[in-house]
């Protein structure tokens, strides 16, 4: 069966299409209002449960991959759609942030045997109870260090992101590089098991005190499948686990957090 007719009409298209809708109308939903629907965000002190939502203007930093080590071929074009939560433990006193639904999307075109290049779309805010959520977009190259027939692939993927936050109601624009390094195996039939190590770094330069008191740098690592549904449509599952360390005006911010995803995936 082809490409073609597995998307003409067919529910793989319309969820594609439905989660990229998402990405683009929740993100400007938030934009604009600097709330978003789906995050609440709770006091956790010592030796206590959660208690009831606080403030609904803690969100999140979308970092997991969802990818495998492997490029795309030459002039091969992918695109990827899904979601995904976050849940961050921040601050002293500690509090707790969590983002149930975060949308998102991507695209990678395939250049030589060894390099593809990829766009990412998503909500890119930062996890402090003072900023609320934008939208970003990230570019990134992948150069596969491996053969193209290797079972264990290793690659690097250096990034470069843009977004827009927003500070006491106030838009303020970030950037953010950013670096991975990805490992995978390929199982039996066709599952991929892929390990991922990255690092963010997102500062906001136009905020007050500059980008020298406004920043985040996240770093860990996520695992995640790729599994093979039909020839040309893939499903992939993700979940990671990340050091957030940074400040909003000169205030330090540090905690661990995690987060979780799936996307379905398909190629021409």
């Amino acid at each position: 069966m082809s490409l073609q007719t597995i998307l003409a009409g067919g529910p793989v298209k319309t969820l594609l299409a439905g989660l990229i809708a998402s990405v683009l109308t929740q993100s400007i939903a938030t934009a604009e209002t600097g709330v978003s629907p789906d995050s609440v965000t709770y006091d956790a002190p010592s030796g206590s449960g959660f208690q009831l939502p606080k403030s609904p203007q803690k969100p999140n930093f979308w970092v997991v991959n969802f990818g495998t080590a492997r490029t795309l071929p030459p002039r091969r074009f992918g695109f990827a759609a899904g979601l995904g939560g976050q849940v961050v433990f921040l601050g002293d006193p500690q509090k707790t942030s969590a983002f149930f639904t975060i949308p998102h999307a991507g695209f990678r075109l395939g250049l030589t045997n060894r390099l593809d290049v990829g766009l990412r779309l998503a909500p890119i805010p930062l996890p402090f109870a003072s900023v609320g959520p934008g939208f970003g977009v990230n570019f990134d190259a992948k150069y596969r260090l491996t053969k193209p027939d290797s079972k264990i692939d290793l690659a690097l993927i250096l990034g470069a992101g843009g977004a827009h936050v927003l500070i006491e109601d106030r838009t303020r624009y970030a950037y953010s590089p950013n670096v991975a390094l990805l490992n995978s195996y390929h199982l039996a039939g066709t599952t991929v098991l892929t390990f991922m190590g990255r690092y963010v770094h997102l500062g906001l330069p136009t905020a007050t005190g500059g980008a020298t008191n406004n920043f985040v740098n996240i770093s860990g690592l996520s695992i995640g499948l790729k599994k093979d549904v039909k020839p040309n449509v893939a499903i992939l599952p993700e979940i990671g686990a990340y050091w957030y360390d940074g400040q909003i005006t000169g205030v330090p911010k540090t905690g661990l957090g995690f987060q979780y995803g799936i996307m379905i995936a398909t190629s021409l």
